[in-house]
Formats: structure tokens, C-alpha cells, sequence
């Protein structure tokens, strides 16, 4: 069984990595007509199922260490100014972003109000 901990710490880190990727979105969105910028993006998922995945197979003290990460979007075709932002894409990637968020807090709201009401005895 996944302790309380462990599931209040997974929320705060995808509730985190929404964030980053919102400002990675943003900063895209910005510079969308900047020569020669290229664009952002956040590794986060792959590192955390990895964690997650080793942690299944342990004996599940550990921790959950993932951090997001913005990194430069590799293979994407620059425009004639150098720029790599597509702007309907980011559009598409802030519209799931924002979901997402909002799905991850309300599941928080609705994990904190289990606990609420299982220390007042309701």
C-alpha cells in the first residue's frame, strides 16, 4: 500500500511540473517571433515512471526524487529567422497544460478532504 505521504508528495511534484511547463509554454508563446530562439520544453514524465516504476519493484521506502526540467526541443524545423515555435502547437500544449493542472489540484483538494474529514471522525 502507497503511504499518505508518498501520494501527498506525487501530487505536489506533477502539481510542479505543470508550473514549469506553464513558463516554458509562456516563454515559447513570448518569443514567438524572436530570430534564432528555440524552443523550450519539460522532461519530467519519463524520469518520474522510471521512479515510480523502481519503486514498485522495491520494497517502497524510498522517495520520489523526480524534478521537471526545461530543456531545448531537439529536431524540430526552424523557420528562415531560426525561430522553432510553433505557435498553434503551444496553443494546443497550454490548453492540455492547463487540464492537467487543474486535474492534479482537484485531485489534491479531494485527497486533503478525505484527510479532513478522516481526523474529524466523519
Amino acid at each position: 500500500m502507497t503511504s499518505l505521504n508518498s501520494q501527498f508528495d506525487l501530487l505536489g511534484r506533477l502539481i510542479e511540473a505543470t508550473e514549469v511547463r506553464q513558463r516554458a509554454i509562456s516563454n515559447n508563446i513570448a518569443n514567438v517571433n524572436t530570430p534564432n530562439y528555440r524552443r523550450m520544453d519539460v522532461e519530467f514524465e519519463e524520469q518520474l515512471a522510471k521512479e515510480l516504476n523502481s519503486l514498485k519493484n522495491s520494497n517502497g521506502n524510498s522517495t520520489i526524487t523526480a524534478k521537471p526540467e526545461m530543456v531545448l526541443t531537439q529536431g524540430l524545423t526552424s523557420r528562415a529567422d531560426g525561430n522553432n515555435v510553433d505557435i498553434d502547437q503551444e496553443i494546443g500544449h497550454l490548453n492540455k497544460n492547463a487540464m492537467l493542472q487543474q486535474t492534479y489540484i482537484q485531485l489534491l483538494s479531494t485527497y486533503l478532504d478525505q484527510m479532513r474529514l478522516a481526523i474529524q471522525g466523519q
